[in-house]
């Protein structure tokens, strides 16, 4: 360890405002900082955390794509969330929204990232843009975890794609699960269950730091379900005579956030609701009109902590909540 050296900052503010000029803007890492200064890399950044926390350091962020700050607060309050960003997104297709929110969302997803966490993900065509657009980075001790079976086929959106492709950009550890989301009985899950090596990852995936999910929809043009082949148009019909609006997880929600019972709950290898409801901070990724009622189920389950989506799908969302006055609202 460095050995300490008497200051040469007349105050403690000086010495934070000087630390911070190092690190912030000439990009000295924290180790060249502590050998310079005579001082422990811990210390430094302690010092740095301060330096923050008394607001000598104010961070200001350009975003490069443009939000709907109005429409963010409405969500935050309306949902108690600890975080929002909508996408100010008008005349796009619906792939180009996808591009749009993953953007928005590596930005949002970035500053929660540290190395010695743990981040359970899930599938989904936004997910898989959300990966894309992170930029390349270095968090060897960072553990990147598969917590639902594999949808099957070639699917680029599919979780074990999300995990290799993410933990190759983050220069992490990919954690799989070697099962399918769904298997034909309850039987054959719960001996999959019981396997070790799969009750492991599951094990590691419920003591995440942060869950990166997508939020599904009973609607038949954009369900993941019913394009993987595990669900029929006849099937998401009966979710929705059920008061099935959407999926975290494959784990459906009505409209006032309440867990819909299906017949193939008991046959799905992956977290369920109340393992999500443990992780402390959970990121929800999802846009586009269709999605509204997913979203806003998401929402009143109470489960979501920070959404990113955009201003059409976060309009039809307030909207609809003020509309509507749920029996039993969270």
């Amino acid at each position: 360890m460095p050995r300490r050296t008497s200051s040469p900052f007349p105050t403690r503010e000086e010495l934070l405002a000087h630390v911070a000029s190092l690190y912030y803007q000439r990009g000295w890492d924290q180790a060249r900082i502590a050998r310079r200064l005579g001082l422990s890399r811990s210390m430094v950044s302690r010092l740095l955390s301060e330096a923050r926390r008394k607001r000598i350091v104010q961070i200001h962020i350009q975003w490069p794509v443009k939000t709907v700050p109005h429409l963010e607060s409405q969500l935050v309050e309306s949902f108690s969330l600890q975080g929002a960003r909508v996408l100010d997104a008008e005349n796009s297709s619906y792939r180009e929204l996808l591009g749009q929110l993953g953007k928005l969302a590596a930005l949002e997803i970035l500053p929660h990232l540290r190395d010695g966490m743990t981040v359970a993900v899930t599938w989904g065509a936004t997910l898989w843009e959300v990966v894309q657009a992170l930029p390349s980075s270095s968090y060897p001790q960072l553990r990147i975890v598969q917590c639902l079976g594999a949808l099957g086929g070639r699917q680029p959106c599919d979780t074990p794609t999300i995990v290799r492709k993410l933990a190759e950009t983050l220069g992490a550890q990919g954690y799989y699960l070697h099962a399918p989301l769904m298997v034909e009985s309850e039987e054959v899950a719960q001996r999959l269950l019981e396997e070790r090596a799969i009750r492991e990852v599951l094990d590691l995936a419920r003591s995440a730091d942060l869950l990166l999910v997508g939020i599904g929809t009973t609607q038949a043009e954009a369900s993941s379900l019913k394009r993987a082949g595990y669900l029929s148009d006849e099937d998401l019909a009966e979710l929705r005579r059920r008061g099935a609006v959407g999926y975290l997880c494959a784990r459906y929600l009505d409209l006032d956030g309440r867990p819909v019972s299906t017949p193939f709950d008991r046959r799905i290898i992956g977290l369920t609701l109340e393992d999500i409801r443990r992780i402390p901070c959970v990121i929800a990724v999802a846009g586009g009109l269709v999605k509204a009622p997913a979203i806003l189920a998401a929402l009143r389950s109470g489960l979501i902590d920070i959404l990113i989506t955009d201003k059409g799908a976060a309009t039809e969302v307030l909207n609809c909540h003020l509309r509507r006055s749920p029996e039993a609202h969270r």
